[in-house]
């Protein structure tokens, strides 16, 4: 590690708080593991602050399992087990929707399978998507390498839906409506399993979200991703 890599003011900082759980007679109190972790964070919170684009997104080549596991020196699933450890316990606010967008934009539209393939690099946003769908009554793909989301375009586009505000998505909805009038499949459509009726319609995704791109709001930020992702496709 570059010996510049924490400026002397950090350094300060960090070792008061190394030594608030040693010299408030508590020496020796601190587990190994604890001490490992706040280390991790320390690095961590560090890697982040000066890792970030133009636009304030994480860009995550320099904060990746494998450049931390060689400079570290351990293995890439403890740094995983490390970064979600970190989270439970120094939490970081973040826009895990930002974020989500942010990747989308290089994601893969499978056109065969109907499946979008997303490489998530951050285990914590993994996670953050995964709970989301799960709530909606969605569901994701497990995969070999954990850093793959794959998830089914309708399942997305209901992801998409459901992130619009209460006046934006009724619209949205009335648009699906009329669009699977026009299929002849009105009689599946489920308003509350919106990518379950998709799926059951066996409807054209690519033709359904561009009739609805006009009508996301501009700051459904994964919306807009995922617009763009099929029409490239």
């Amino acid at each position: 590690m570059n010996p510049n890599f924490f400026t002397q003011e950090e350094k300060i900082k960090m070792f008061d708080e190394i030594a608030a759980h040693y010299y408030n007679c508590n020496f020796g109190s601190m587990p190994k593991a604890d001490m490992e972790l706040l280390m991790f964070r320390f690095y961590l919170d560090k890697l982040m602050s000066h890792d970030s684009d133009s636009d304030g997104a994480i860009d995550y080549k320099n904060c990746s399992d494998y450049k931390i596991s060689k400079e570290l020196g351990i293995t890439q699933q403890r740094v995983r087990n490390l970064k979600i450890k970190k989270q439970l316990i120094y939490p970081v606010e973040f826009s895990w929707k930002d974020a989500f967008a942010y990747l989308t934009k290089n994601a893969r539209f499978d056109k065969t399978t109907n499946k979008v393939v997303i490489s998530i690099p951050d285990p914590n946003l993994y996670l953050e998507i995964q709970n989301y769908l799960e709530d909606s009554g969605a569901y994701i793909e497990k995969q070999l390498n954990s850093k793959l989301l794959v998830i089914r375009a309708e399942y997305y586009i209901d992801l998409v839906i459901g992130l619009e505000e209460p006046d934006s998505r009724k619209k949205v909805i009335r648009e699906l409506k009329k669009f699977f009038r026009e299929n002849d499949k009105d009689e599946v459509f489920d308003e509350n399993e919106i990518g379950k009726s998709i799926m059951n319609a066996a409807l054209d995704v690519t033709t359904l979200a561009a009739n609805l791109s006009s009508l996301l709001s501009p700051a459904n930020a994964i919306g807009t991703a995922l617009v763009g992702l099929l029409k490239k496709s």
